[in-house]
């Protein structure tokens, strides 16, 4: 009973922070967070704020994402001919988890500050190996579908998983907010792919 209580404490001080950075971010901007301000808001030391994140940035955006195998499977098997889409789509649905309204503003600010895309998913390793676990693993179990000749599935599934951040930061450019919610029109996502590939095109 004591351990369940300890825990409860801990998911509940971890939340008040998280709340913290994402309502200052929402409300004045990604920039306009500091450590300090959310230990203010949270009524939380320094320390303490360290003992449950490693960044500011986990704080805002939360931590390493973990793929759905049923999810995953499920976004591979409707764009099977266009991993990149496919890998996009999986860190926005994955992003979009719990449906809540600290999940709202986290993706809300990926549409208003356009770039924040590219840098937390550069920023963090984790996820991005594990999407590049994901997709090679997909192209293991279905070979045909891999599109390079002359490089591992790994290497595919790297590469597809870089194109993938570009075009969701792209994405996410014109992505819409209404009431609270992130909209995208598959549209967006056909025209971004056409811009990529004429521009990652070989002059002849």
């Amino acid at each position: 009973m004591a351990e369940g209580l300890r825990e409860l404490k801990r998911r509940s001080a971890r939340r008040a922070m998280e709340n913290a950075a994402v309502d200052l971010a929402y409300d004045e901007g990604v920039r306009a967070v500091t450590v300090e301000r959310v230990c203010a808001a949270a009524m939380v030391s320094r320390s303490t704020f360290f003992n449950y994140f490693t960044s500011l940035e986990q704080a805002i955006f939360g931590a390493a994402l973990e793929y759905d195998p049923a999810l995953t499977d499920r976004i591979l098997a409707r764009y099977p001919d266009d991993l990149v889409v496919a890998a996009s789509v999986i860190v926005m649905e994955s992003v979009r988890g719990a449906d809540d309204e600290m999940t709202r503003r986290r993706l809300a600010l990926f549409t208003r500050e356009p770039g924040t895309t590219s840098a937390v998913s550069w920023a963090s390793h984790e996820s991005r190996e594990r999407l590049i676990a994901v997709i090679a693993a997909w192209l293991d179990a279905h070979p045909e579908r891999a599109r390079l000749t002359d490089a591992d599935h790994a290497t595919e599934a790297r590469l597809t998983v870089a194109f993938a951040i570009a075009l969701g930061d792209e994405v996410q450019r014109d992505a819409r907010e209404v009431d609270g919610d992130v909209r995208i029109d598959p549209e967006t996502f056909r025209a971004a792919r056409r811009r990529m590939a004429a521009i990652s095109a070989a002059a002849e």
